[in-house]
């Protein structure tokens, strides 16, 4: 295989065609980088915001399909309506893994609220949350999305379902598939998670540890909430 320059970023074809051929798209990060996740930082380090106001029936693949060209998404947690104390909408916590996003987050929604496609109407209202989350991977390739390629009968939509049902709980903003190759020895499938924190990053883990024998290679992918580069 060619060498690539490191300075160019690989595009996401090279990456996919890269996968289905059985090889690691040359994954930079740190396996075993440290996060700070204490409470114990700056209020301007803060990366966790609070949204208040949204569609009783949220899911998460609504939440983060009104975050675009922001920043890379760390964590989401909805809380549903809970009537008995007077709240008959959604909340949600979003943390972001770079400080910048959370204050591009912030400084988009923050005049006019924060609204998903399907509930245009419901304008929810972003303040920081008093749960302060730290930068995680500043600058670097992690995130709440794995493109999972190997054997066809493991890289398989049902098959990794049924496999991380049986592992953790996590939660689903969708899942692609990217196909065969020629002679039909690999597949690729693209796992878009609702949180990298214990859920990309642990089913990352278990898939490596539990298949990298029979050809599995799991690599981080760009996250539709991200930044658009040209």
């Amino acid at each position: 295989m060619s060498s690539r320059t490191p300075q160019r970023p690989i595009s996401q074809p090279e990456t996919h065609a890269l996968l289905l051929g059985g090889f690691s798209p040359n994954y930079r990060g740190d396996p075993n980088l440290v996060r700070n996740q204490s409470a114990a930082i700056p209020a301007d380090a803060n990366c966790s915001l609070f949204l208040v106001g949204l569609a009783p029936n949220l899911t998460t693949q609504e939440l983060l399909a009104g975050i675009r060209d922001i920043g890379r998404v760390y964590a989401t947690h909805i809380n549903p309506p809970d009537p008995d104390r007077g709240h008959v909408l959604s909340a949600a916590k979003v943390v972001f893994f770079e400080r910048a996003a959370a204050e591009r987050f912030h400084a988009l929604h923050t005049a006019h609220g924060f609204t998903t496609p399907s509930h245009p109407e419901l304008a929810a209202r972003i303040t920081w949350n008093r749960i302060r989350s730290a930068e995680a991977d500043a600058g670097g390739p992690r995130s709440r999305v794995l493109l999972i390629s190997g054997p066809p009968a493991i890289a398989d939509e049902g098959f990794l379902r049924a496999y991380l049902d049986a592992k953790m709980q996590y939660q689903l903003d969708e899942v692609r598939h990217h196909g065969v190759s020629g002679d039909g020895a690999r597949a690729l499938v693209e796992f878009r998670f609702g949180s990298f924190r214990c859920q990309a990053e642990a089913a990352r883990m278990a898939l490596m540890r539990e298949f990298r024998e029979v050809g599995v290679v799991c690599e981080y992918g760009r996250d539709p909430c991200d930044r658009v580069t040209v």
